[in-house]
């Protein structure tokens, strides 16, 4: 790429400090003319869209392709050729998130919340057999115009045939959304998909520390490292789960993205063995199982705390 002329003065533009060639020792700035061309301008874009796409390529071809490799270079101080992790990790997560309820988006009408949380009370052939559990609630609670009048005929019901108290908080959720679709605000489960990514930044320091756990004996690296191998492996999982559901769309088939996640633990495995080393079979399913539970934990928690908000 063609370079602009050095300056005849010595003096960094940037930092004032003396500058014996071409560049600044202080603070590495080009100790050029200031007044750049716009062919010059062109040619540096250009270079720089070449250059980031380069790094891109191969970070994408090294994660996808050798399980444990960005890692291992990471660690090693080898840093320069590939995309920063964290910036790859937010990246694709956005990516991931966006794609992902694009893809799966449930029809309007049917409400995902009163599925699991009203089934307390529900028994096998009180209704049509042919619905599902939700139009099945959805049913029940048309029959009411507000939560008002559903409590009136709960106590008019005996004590030993009214609904518990959690099907009760559930039913006033049902109502609360009701009103919010009415006024066309924002449901549960749209607040709820927006707090995914947050999730993500509770689970993924959850699964270093993990990490930390399992092999503090065998590995005396600082919790950061592990964070690292954590990120990589996330950045997989959002990349391949999203090309999974992607194809699971196109085709109307669901054992696709199931396939995917047998794959993506056999990624887990492999990269494991690449920078813990041992068999570390064991290992992953443990690991595994406790993030999934904490992952049921933080899930919870979360849809809770967004029920009480609303």
């Amino acid at each position: 790429m063609k370079t602009q002329p050095i300056r005849a003065e010595k003096n960094c533009l940037n930092c004032g400090t003396e500058v014996p060639e071409r560049y600044c020792t202080h603070c590495g700035q080009e100790n050029t003319v200031p007044h750049e061309s716009f062919g010059h301008l062109f040619n540096h874009f250009f270079a720089d869209v070449i250059h980031y796409d380069s790094k891109t390529l191969i970070t994408l071809k090294y994660l996808l392709f050798r399980p444990g490799f960005l890692t291992q270079e990471y660690i090693a101080g080898k840093r320069v050729r590939y995309v920063n992790p964290i910036k790859f990790y937010i990246f694709t997560s956005f990516v991931f998130f966006f794609s992902y309820f694009a893809f799966t988006h449930e029809e309007e009408g049917k409400d995902v919340n009163s599925t699991v949380i009203v089934a307390e009370s529900y028994h096998p052939g009180d209704y049509d057999k042919t619905d599902s559990i939700a139009n099945t609630w959805a049913k029940k609670l048309d029959r009411y115009k507000n939560e008002e009048d559903y409590l009136n005929a709960q106590k008019a019901l005996p004590a030993n045939k009214r609904d518990g108290a959690f099907t009760r908080l559930a039913v006033r959720q049902y109502f609360k959304q009701k009103e919010r679709k009415e006024k066309g605000e924002a449901g549960m489960d749209e607040r709820f998909q927006h707090n995914y990514p947050k999730m993500m930044f509770i689970l993924l320091p959850l699964f270093a520390l993990y990490l930390k756990w399992f092999y503090r004996r065998s590995k005396k690296w600082f919790y950061a490292d592990h964070a690292i191998f954590s990120l990589h492996f996330h950045t997989f999982f959002f990349i391949f789960y999203l090309f999974t559901t992607i194809l699971d769309w196109l085709f109307n088939v669901d054992f696709i993205s199931l396939a995917g996640l047998v794959v993506i633990f056999i990624y887990l495995i492999l990269s494991l063995k690449r920078i813990y080393g041992g068999k570390p079979f064991w290992k992953a399913f443990w690991l595994v199982l406790l993030y999934s539970f904490t992952l049921l934990v933080v899930f919870t928690g979360f849809t809770i705390i967004i029920s009480f908000l609303m």
